[in-house]
């Protein structure tokens, strides 16, 4: 058995309304979350950098950003991110790989502390692992509950 409903043209416009209104509530309870998120992230940055300046604060806390944003189709999507290319490594860490250095018969010329100038043929540097600094992870982490119930409020209040 088939069920049909009718809904006159001004009901579709009402439906369709619907979902900027729930897209401009969820936009407007995600902007101070995303901003409590950037603000976080950026004082565990600062806290691993040691020293900053008013005048010189780096690329790396400058490029810290975040916002709301409603996608085209219709997605609302809260984000909290940093535009310097190398941030990925102080939030996740990297390898320095083993690395060997040859002379091709002439000895190199290096300083060693403690030590002073040395000469040899090769130098052989081995993997060295450079520990994480997370600042932007733990952040939203620490408030991914926040934003599950906004949407739940959101929701709500439909």
């Amino acid at each position: 058995m088939d069920t049909f409903v009718k809904l006159d043209a001004g009901a579709l416009d009402r439906i369709a309304a619907m979902g900027e209104t729930v897209q401009s509530l969820m936009a407007g309870r995600l902007q101070p979350i995303a901003q409590e998120i950037l603000d976080e992230a950026r004082n565990r940055a600062e806290a691993h950098i040691r020293y900053v300046s008013d005048y010189k604060p780096g690329l790396y806390l400058a490029g810290f950003g975040g916002g709301v944003k409603i996608e085209p189709n219709g997605d609302v999507v809260g984000w909290v991110g940093n535009k310097n290319p190398l941030s990925h490594l102080l939030e996740y860490g990297f390898t320095i790989s083993d690395l060997m250095i040859e002379a091709n018969g002439m000895a190199m010329k290096f300083e060693e502390a403690g030590v002073g100038e040395l000469f040899r043929r090769e130098v052989h540097r081995h993997e060295t692992q450079v520990r994480a600094y997370p600042a932007i992870l733990p952040a939203f982490e620490a408030r991914k509950g926040e934003v599950i119930e906004a949407a739940r409020d959101v929701a709500r209040g439909l």
